[in-house]
């Protein structure tokens, strides 16, 4: 068997310090390598491997403090970078790190039924809210933020703030369609149209309908029926345009709106 390249052949190693000594082992192995981008690549690995494979004892409390570390990481070497453009790629490790795991975090994933507590949709908000201030500081363009808009929105949703879940919806679609408009592609919530905007539809269309608007029903549905169309006329967009109907319906049977 071929040696694994790194970072991925610590994984298994990762993993051992995980079971054995918690959080703090994987994060003071992490540390103890000497070269700030080896650090990134293994919190990066942390990230994908204690989130999206199995592990035993498994839970979001221990991937939230190994994540947190790799954040503080990229903030840390960002302060001491020697250049503009270093600083905002390293401020930009931490950016996605900070988006993916308040993504993780969020009660919305078709056919994922991990146990997640009220401390997990604050920490999701939390995170949401420094990814989005530090797309401020970075400039990102419109897709960016409809992505970090939509995470807050989802765990004030899902910790019962139906209304300013409703205002974050309703940025994130207008960013999707900003960001389709810059693109060349479809701004409407039709069949074929782009996925950001019909998912971004549904979302808003579902916070209002929790609040028991009729109109905020009809927007949901709108979105569903656009994926279902798209995922039944459009062969290159069946998979994407299934994956958002079935998150859209995951997330209203969740809020007791649908079903």
């Amino acid at each position: 068997m071929p040696e694994q390249e790194f970072p991925e052949k610590h994984w298994d190693e990762m993993r051992e310090w995980m079971t054995s000594g918690g959080p703090d082992a994987v994060i003071a192995f992490i540390q103890g390598f000497s070269d700030p981008l080896e650090r990134r690549q293994l919190y990066g690995l942390a990230h994908q491997g204690f989130s999206y494979r199995d592990w035993e004892g498994k839970n979001f409390d221990h991937l939230v403090t190994v994540v947190e570390a790799g954040m503080a990481e990229g903030v840390k070497q960002a302060k001491s970078a020697e250049d503009a453009e270093t600083r905002a790629k390293l401020l930009d490790f931490a950016n996605v790190l900070s988006y993916n795991l308040s993504a993780d975090l969020a009660a919305c994933w078709p056919g994922d039924e991990a146990p997640r507590e009220i401390r997990h949709f604050e920490k999701g908000l939390e995170l949401a809210e420094r990814c989005i201030a530090w797309r401020e500081e970075l400039k990102k363009g419109p897709g960016p933020f409809s992505m970090a808009y939509w995470a807050r929105g989802m765990h004030k949703l899902s910790l019962g703030r139906p209304e300013e879940a409703e205002t974050d919806f309703a940025t994130s679609l207008q960013q999707a369609v900003s960001a389709a408009r810059e693109q060349g592609k479809r701004e409407t919530c039709e069949a074929g149209g782009e996925f950001s905007v019909i998912l971004g539809t549904g979302y808003l269309g579902l916070a209002r309908w929790v609040q028991g608007s009729d109109s905020g029903r009809q927007k949901y549905q709108q979105a569903v029926d656009a994926f279902t169309a798209t995922a039944a006329s459009f062969p290159d967009q069946k998979e994407d345009a299934q994956f958002g109907l079935d998150q859209l319906r995951t997330v209203a049977k969740k809020m007791r709106a649908e079903g």
